[in-house]
């Protein structure tokens, strides 16, 4: 759980405690199903675009989106309220209630306990405008009643109890803390905060410190009454469901819920025009230097927003936006771009680059802004403009085709006034013209109305007043809807179903080639290509490796890079190369009707690939600066200090592929590669040689000649064939280091067992269970239960299991953050699970629990196309089929409590970590 950058907030949690300051349940009159629904029966308004918009009469709104192509369904209950509700002393209180509400209800006690034992995925969020809780599941009629009944029960009825709130504000605290560690998020929280006089958009999400800690439960109670309630909510659901009975469930169980009497209260603070420049500087420790320019713009709902995102893309895209040409190209900057929209009320564009260490700031910000505010650079052109109209309509179009990710954007912009805004902005962007590029440009990107991440006196001021947006039943009146999307259908992906589609077959070539047809929403296909070589000593000397696939993606002979980029635009295709030591890996999204065109182009670059000099240039710099400006983060201070340790328990030097190398020594290596490196490795080794294909979804005709034809012969007869590595276990000692970071407000936890284990071995599946319940099951793991419900230590901690298929080198991970003064209780708490583990072992229900966890977290792995097809590959590669799979889900549920306890017991000694912590720790020098 991470909160989204820039304005937006992301959260997730759990347990349960009554307390006797928690507000009293709003109990509902009992009543037979039937009856509720015929007296709460919802009123039907609209539909658009495949949504279907309903209200109850108690103001409850309505949208369903069914889609039986899906083998999943998302829960996604959207309130209209967010951190611009706030008032002083309560800033973060939407989001700190955001954490409270999985606390509880006295119906439903456990709540991220309940949903795990449902196999629901389940998270949360908070923005400036709104707050949302989403479940998604495998489609289930008795799972979507459950959540539909626990979120009408929560609207109400949840504890928000003086208990949980001091625990959950240290967990919301160290979150903070986090973001406190990553400069760029400082920085924008700064320019939001110097942009906005009086409006809240100009809070962070997260709130002020001070109110996360101090916030009286009362006002917290009162501010949970004043924004749950049905007519501020809106219900959506969508994926695999039963139209007619959803719609009666949701009546049943959020009909009786009774609108209060008292009225929504509205927010009315408007932001004053600016009148004049604005700066402010952030200085911290580590990370690069960065320029962020704020301005003023209007609401969403207001149509100057579609040419504002036009004029963002044809600013930012590459390789043809003038900030990347004029910044990143001639590296001056390392990137470039502009972006963003407003919300419920006017918000901000912004605009960034971040210039090398060593460049002349001045000369970047200079530019970045003559370019921005139209002092520099050339006229759009009309090719531009419809690349950029093109790749925002395949973006909307992609969101169309995927019902659970359109409700989570949709989600969005409940809080910014109406759903329909989306398809608004889709039916306004082929209406932009240059012209009114142009006039936003010069309306809303003025010095006068700019924040840049100083304080300058003027000779008069100008203040740009952001117009109003018209009522929405005005602005929404000529809407027509969305274009139609191929509707896919109803597959369940068992194993059985799977293997029955699962097609396997070499081609002449010996291309090894296995499809699975089905039809998707919108003829999405799926391929994936796996090419293999090497022996990995060799491979491993030679440099540059990693930068082939990389630098394929600038085009070929004849193919220039913004030739490449148009024509997949105009074949709404996705394409992805990457190169390693031993192989490649290609990934294609496209539809029926564009795969074989897009595999001619990945064709044309794979085996003639330009490799420019400059592009080259480019990306070593950018990766030269990238380490050089991590060296005081976290992960960078721990792993400096611990690299020793292992590399002389394993006997290595620098040189062998397993040694880990100082950043330093990454540093030289990086330099001394040379272009010449990576265009020898290409000539040598990348080949059709021994190559594997998986495609999975609308299948276009001609795929098996397609793909011999353009690959069958691309052999490369010298390179050496690909030889398997097997790692082995080699015994670490265990150890403890603590390193010091300056001027961070977050410490990690790494602590780390080495042992033999392999996936073929018989403790392997009682073991991932084991670990699930330990601490890889999420929130209801008993790490998480400790140290984040029960302490309120960490805002997130966990626990990894790794074993490989071939070879013998397994481990146990554990991982998580804390503020640096509770390193040491962290610490002991984690201990004491691992000691509790191994002398009592987990329970019967635990045990069940993880099965069933794992068992659906398996089956939704297998509803996406792209891992259907990374699937397909994985298998062929280890000669396997989906019996295999299968016989594996049937391991998971054989598996008994004495099995899994023993596992644990033979191979997690709890005194063989290594432990390695990373913070600003007062005790230390």
């Amino acid at each position: 759980m991470s909160r989204v950058p820039f304005r937006f907030s992301g959260l997730l949690l759990a347990l349960v405690l009554a307390n006797a300051l928690a507000p009293p349940a709003v109990e509902a009159k009992p009543a037979p199903a039937a009856a509720v629904v015929q007296q709460h029966s919802a009123v039907f308004v609209r539909e658009l675009g495949g949504i279907h918009e309903y209200r109850l009469p108690n103001g409850l709104q309505i949208l369903l989106f069914p889609d039986e192509a899906q083998s999943t369904t998302t829960v996604n209950i959207t309130y209209r309220v967010g951190s611009r509700h706030e008032s002083q002393g309560e800033y973060g209180m939407a989001h700190l209630l955001e954490h409270l509400v999985f606390k509880g209800t006295p119906t439903h006690r456990d709540i991220p306990g309940a949903f795990a034992a449902k196999g629901i995925r389940f998270n949360g969020t908070t923005t400036n405008d709104r707050t949302n809780y989403f479940a998604s599941f495998n489609a289930n009629p008795d799972t979507l009643n459950f959540a539909l009944a626990l979120e009408a029960d929560r609207m109400v009825n949840s504890f928000i109890a003086r208990a949980d709130l001091d625990k959950e504000m240290s967990v919301v605290r160290n979150e903070f803390e986090r973001g406190e560690n990553e400069p760029m998020q400082v920085l924008h929280q700064r320019v939001q905060a110097v942009a906005y006089d009086w409006h809240p958009y100009g809070n962070a999400t997260i709130g002020a410190r001070s109110d996360i800690e101090h916030v009286p439960i009362e006002r917290l109670q009162a501010f949970y009454k004043r924004h749950y309630r049905p007519d501020n909510a809106t219900i959506l659901v969508a994926g695999r469901f039963d139209q007619a009975a959803t719609l009666a469930q949701i009546a049943a169980h959020f009909g009786p819920l009774k609108k209060p009497t008292e009225p929504l209260a509205q927010t009315y603070t408007q932001e004053p025009a600016q009148d004049g420049e604005r700066t402010v500087v952030v200085r911290r420790v580590g990370g690069q230097p960065a320029l962020l320019a704020h301005y003023h713009v209007p609401a969403i709902a207001h149509a100057d927003s579609a040419p504002l995102l036009v004029l963002s893309l044809l600013m930012s895209m590459p390789p043809s936006g003038q900030l990347y040409k004029e910044l990143v190209e001639t590296k001056l900057a390392l990137h470039a771009g502009l972006g963003g929209l407003g919300g419920q009320a006017p918000g901000g564009i912004t605009a960034l680059a971040i210039p090398p260490t060593q460049a002349d700031a001045d000369k970047v910000e200079k530019l970045l802004l003559d370019l921005v505010e139209g002092r520099a650079g050339k006229p759009f052109t009309e090719d531009e403009l419809r690349r950029v109209r093109e790749l925002a309509l395949n973006s909307y179009r992609e969101q169309m085709k995927n019902p659970e990710a359109l409700i989570q954007q949709i989600s969005g912009l409940l809080g910014a006034g109406d759903w329909r805004l989306l398809f608004q902005l889709m039916e306004d962007l082929p209406r932009v013209t240059l012209a009114d590029v142009e006039r936003v440009r010069r309306a809303y990107l003025q010095p006068a109305n700019r924040t840049l991440g100083r304080y300058v006196p003027a000779a008069a001021v100008t203040r740009v007043a952001i117009p109003v947006a018209p009522p929405l039943d005005e602005r929404l009146a000529a809407l027509k809807g969305p274009p139609k999307i191929e509707e896919g259908e109803r597959f369940d992906p068992t194993p059985a179903r799977l293997q029955e589609r699962t097609v396997s077959k070499v081609l002449p070539g010996g291309i090894g080639l296995q499809t699975l047809a089905k039809q998707t929403r919108g003829n999405t296909v799926q391929l994936q290509m796996q090419l293999r070589w090497g022996e990995r000593d060799a491979t491993f000397a030679r440099r540059g490796t990693g930068w082939v696939g990389e630098l394929m993606m600038e085009g070929s002979a004849g193919l220039s890079k913004q030739a490449l980029q148009d024509a997949l635009i105009r074949l709404k295709a996705d394409l992805r190369i990457q190169g390693g030591d031993q192989g490649a890996s290609v990934s294609i999204t496209a539809e029926r009707d564009s795969l074989l065109e897009v595999l001619q182009l990945a064709a044309t670059v794979m085996q003639t690939p330009s490799l420019p000099a400059a592009a080259f240039d480019r990306i070593k710099q950018a990766q030269l600066a990238g380490m050089q400006s991590s060296r005081q983060e976290l992960e960078v201070l721990r792993r400096e200090a611990v690299r020793g340790h292992y590399n002389r328990a394993m006997g290595l030097q620098l040189g062998a592929p397993d040694y880990q190398m100082s950043l330093d020594e990454q540093i030289a290596q990086l330099q001394a590669t040379e272009l010449g490196d990576v265009q020898a490795f290409h000539a040598d080794y990348w080949s059709a040689n021994e190559a594997q294909v998986a495609v999975v979804g609308a299948l276009p005709a001609g795929l098996d000649e397609a793909l011999e034809r353009l690959f069958g012969d691309w052999k490369k007869p010298a390179a050496t064939r690909f030889v398997r590595h097997q790692p082995a276990h080699v015994a670490i000692p265990s150890a403890r280091f603590d390193v010091v970071a300056r001027d961070k407000a977050n410490a990690a936890l790494r602590m780390r067992l080495d042992f033999k284990l392999s996936e073929a071995d018989a403790d392997f599946v009682p073991l991932t269970l084991a670990t699930q319940v330990f601490g890889a099951g999420g929130m209801e793991s008993r790490l998480s239960a400790r140290v984040r419900q029960q302490e309120g230590l960490s805002y997130g901690i966990g626990a990894g299991l790794s074993a490989p298929f071939w070879g013998s080198d397994a481990n146990l991970v554990i991982g998580g953050s804390f503020a640096p003064e509770n390193r040491d209780a962290v610490i002991a708490l984690v201990q004491d699970e691992l000691r509790r583990m191994n002398e009592v072992g987990i329970s019967e229900a635990e045990l069940q629990r993880a099965k069933k966890d794992l068992a659906e977290a398996r089956l939704q792995s297998r509803a996406n196309e792209a891992q259907l097809a990374g699937t397909l590959n994985l298998l062929a590669d280890r000669s396997k089929d989906w019996a295999y799979v299968a016989a594996r889900d049937a391991l998971i549920q054989a598996a008994t409590l004495a099995e899994v306890n023993a596992a644990w017991r033979r191979h997690i000694r709890p005194d063989g970590f290594v432990i390695s912590t990373v913070g600003d720790f007062k005790d230390k020098p």
